[in-house]
């Protein structure tokens, strides 16, 4: 028996006549061809090389391109290329594929993995995979690699994402090619039929498509608060006794506005999951559709919930760097300079009141960290169903408590202070309070046996039309997944 540790990994250039072609009884594994030279074909060929493929490239001018590919990797003509392989990846920008079409008979009968993008969004098709299957009609035509980077395919599914979508009208080679991605340990996601390779190739060219409205409400919320705390705590001193205090603008200014608008954010993951609640209980029936505003709603909680728990972050951050302020240090010197023979130093009721309230707002953080941090695809999946709820469902509302605890303390008795209504405009955490406790009032009427009842019968399948005979089982029965709180 041969000693397969005495061969090298990596052979000269010259050994064998100058072939680069791994020995016969080295490996039996398929001939994958790869058409094009670029960055990312260099990075495929790598990949499938460590995979354990033979891999043949073909190029317009071989010589120029050898050096740039790993020595297992055989670098020669496209016509050499397409014949050898039985799987070719199309590796060529779109505009191009018309200058393959002298390939066509040596790629007949042979499947084809076009792995191109367009230059921005295609609404209309065709795609260029739909193309590229009208010039070989005689070949199978694969979709699939073009929403993963070189680096990705240079590095592995160690530090990038491990699906790769794939669609096809021949059943038989999108099968062989699902079954590439997995020995090179991606996780192949079938979309259907090649009349789906228009929606793969917008996938890498939309920006953010889920996260639109999320980050349009919270600049528009930032603005909104910022606006209305320059004007009661910057613009109306100015205005009513001449004071300047536009230094406030940069920190303080901002640092009373993050708080507002993540904890209107967080209200807004909750109070969809509510309405939808509510809807059911109205409308007697599961099996009515939402509407389309409340339907756009629901899909973008988690982004939602993601721009809160940043803003609360950076409050945090504003929060300790607050004392490091020169105007700051001057105003608690100027104080000092100003007390008077008697004044008392320590406030009982303000000593409490801010012990109480660092300390809630520090509570408030930590509920939306865990939450943060279990909305990550990796953290989700090592968790079932029933854990993942209780965590975004319980915990959050716990989080959404001790954060309007926060806000409650911090107005602690402001709101009855007549000086805190500057131009008869309300404080801030007075409007911030509103949709929080409109959430938690809601919460808590759901949570009424009667209410929380008839919403379980809905779920499990009670129509108010029907007049049938509906029995919850026993309680402890339950498996769960059937509680209110799962809105």
């Amino acid at each position: 028996m041969p000693d397969n540790m005495a061969w090298p990994l990596i052979r000269d250039r010259g050994e064998a006549g100058g072939s680069r072609h791994l020995e016969a009884s080295m490996s039996d594994s398929p001939v994958i061809g790869i058409i094009g030279t670029g960055d990312f074909s260099r990075s495929l060929a790598r990949r499938l090389v460590s995979s354990g493929y033979q891999v043949v490239v073909g190029s317009r001018n071989p010589k120029r391109s050898e050096a740039l590919f790993p020595e297992e990797a055989e670098v020669t003509s496209q016509v050499e290329a397409a014949s050898q392989a039985a799987l070719v990846f199309v590796a060529v920008f779109p505009e191009h594929h018309s200058t393959l079409l002298e390939l066509k008979p040596s790629l007949a009968g042979k499947t084809l993995v076009d792995v191109s993008n367009g230059l921005r969004i295609n609404h209309d098709g065709p795609s260029n995979a739909e193309q590229l299957a009208d010039m070989f009609p005689e070949s199978d035509v694969v979709k699939g690699f073009n929403t993963i980077s070189a680096w990705a395919l240079q590095r592995g599914p160690r530090d990038a994402s491990r699906r790769i979508f794939l669609c096809s009208n021949s059943s038989k080679a999108k099968s062989s090619v699902m079954q590439l991605c997995r020995r090179m340990g991606f996780v192949p996601v079938d979309m259907g039929l090649l009349s789906s390779s228009l929606e793969i190739e917008n996938l890498p060219l939309s920006l953010f498509p889920s996260w639109r409205i999320p980050i349009l409400c919270t600049l528009f919320l930032f603005i909104l608060f910022y606006l209305y705390n320059f004007l009661r705590d910057v613009l109306q001193p100015y205005v009513t006794a001449g004071k300047s205090v536009f230094y406030k603008m940069p920190i303080e200014t901002v640092n009373v506005t993050l708080p507002s608008v993540a904890l209107v954010m967080l209200a807004l993951v909750y109070l969809p999951g509510l309405c939808a609640a509510f809807f059911q209980l109205w409308s007697g029936s599961k099996y009515n559709r939402f509407p389309n505003w409340l339907d756009r709603w629901l899909t973008c909680r988690k982004q939602l919930g993601l721009c809160s728990f940043l803003c609360a972050a950076l409050h945090a951050i504003y929060s300790l760097s607050i004392p490091m302020r020169k105007s700051t240090r001057f105003k608690l010197l100027l104080a000092v300079r100003e007390m008077k023979e008697g004044d008392e130093l320590w406030v009982e009721e303000e000593v409490w009141r801010m012990e109480l309230y660092v300390s809630a707002g520090i509570m408030a953080l930590g509920l939306l960290s865990l939450l943060a941090v279990t909305s990550l695809p990796s953290v989700a999946n090592s968790v079932n169903w029933r854990e993942f709820t209780f965590i975004q469902s319980t915990v959050g509302y716990c989080a959404l408590s001790m954060a309007t605890v926060h806000t409650l303390l911090y107005g602690w008795g402001r709101a009855f202070d007549p000086a805190r209504y500057c131009f008869l405009l309300p404080p801030t955490f007075m409007l911030v309070l509103v949709l929080p406790c409109v959430a938690l009032l809601g919460r808590l009427a759901l949570c009424v046996p009667c209410v929380a009842r008839r919403l379980q019968q809905i779920r499990r399948g009670w129509e108010k039309t029907r007049p049938i005979r509906f029995r919850l089982p026993e309680d402890n029965c339950r498996n769960g997944l059937d509680d209110v709180s799962n809105v």
